[in-house]
């Protein structure tokens, strides 16, 4: 099998219909960039600003790129059909992490183009190097229906409900950093309170499906208030919404703070005409998986998640030899 290829050697319309193949997957499972993506990207992985490397699409084709945030990096694996695709997409995993620059701490990839069981095997390959962690995820669906619009839920005792836009980013990024920390969702995001500003402000800006400010809300408690929970909602199309974070205090859990979250969440979506809501959870997060289930949410696409991080003393991405 050949060697995977530096992406600045592609032809143009190559990296093109590789794209084209991972937005269409990308899609399947509601996660597809939006805008001029495609072209953006072949621009920078033909200059060289974002590193990649291809296999030909005559041999069945392949793909794989990341992008730079400080000392973390956020990559893709791709492979085209064909009975190889278990080892194309491992040769280009591969050769990725054997070629991130000793300043890089870690980098989470995903994948597509790949079936379940085909998925779990590379992942498997890759988890024996030092510091591998794999993460499933999987999307839990909801119908909506006329019950979710019956009557406004009320507050938890103590706790006040305002608009998203009434409360600054930097303390819905607080939040979303202080309920993450030290769970498996914090590799998500990597990095600090800064990491997950940026975060907020991709989310609220729309790069994830139109924002949606009357699906979306907030929990205050105190005087000073103090921002305690948050729903952050996105339209996905006409008929499906889906949340995008649920976050609460964790010196407040077990007070019904997501629970009513996710009621006035339901709600709303119903008032405005959507027939679905989805979201993403970390398998790894049982109490979580158990509230959404509690509320009707039911498992259906999964996805995993390869993150490694630099193992310390060891200045190559691979084992050593």
């Amino acid at each position: 099998m050949a060697s995977p290829r530096r992406a600045v050697e592609a032809r143009a319309s190559d990296l093109e219909e590789l794209l084209q193949m991972v937005r269409r997957d990308l899609l399947l499972r509601e996660e597809a960039p939006s805008g001029s993506w495609i072209e953006e990207s072949v621009q920078e992985l033909r200059s060289g600003a974002r590193p990649g490397w291809f296999l030909p699409l005559e041999g069945g084709g392949g793909l794989a790129f990341y992008r730079r945030r400080g000392p973390h990096g956020y990559g893709h694996v791709h492979t085209g059909p064909g009975a190889t695709g278990v080892d194309r997409a491992h040769r280009l995993a591969t050769t990725l992490l054997d070629s991130l620059p000793d300043e890089l701490a870690s980098i989470d990839l995903g994948f597509t183009g790949l079936s379940d069981v085909a998925e779990k095997e590379l992942v498997a390959r890759l988890a024996t190097r030092p510091g591998s962690t794999v993460i499933a995820r999987s999307a839990m669906e909801r119908a909506l229906s006329a019950a979710d619009g019956r009557g406004p839920p009320e507050p938890p005792s103590g706790f006040v409900r305002v608009a998203v836009r009434d409360v600054t980013l930097e303390a819905l990024a607080d939040l979303d950093f202080r309920a993450f920390r030290g769970t498996t969702d914090e590799l998500l995001i990597g990095g600090g309170p800064s990491e997950y500003l940026r975060s907020i402000e991709s989310l609220l800006s729309g790069q994830l499906g139109r924002f949606l400010d009357e699906a979306s809300t907030a929990l205050l408690e105190g005087d000073p208030p103090r921002l305690v929970g948050a729903l952050l909602t996105a339209e996905r199309n006409t008929r499906r919404a889906i949340f995008l974070d649920l976050m609460t205090d964790p010196e407040r859990r077990r007070r019904g703070l997501g629970r009513f979250l996710l009621a006035w969440g339901l709600r709303a979506l119903w008032a405005l005409g959507y027939q679905s809501v989805r979201l993403w959870v970390t398998e790894s997060n049982v109490a979580a998986l158990r509230l959404y289930e509690s509320v009707g949410f039911v498992p259906g696409t999964r996805a995993t998640i390869y993150r490694w991080d630099r193992v310390s003393g060891s200045p190559q991405a691979h084992a050593p030899r």
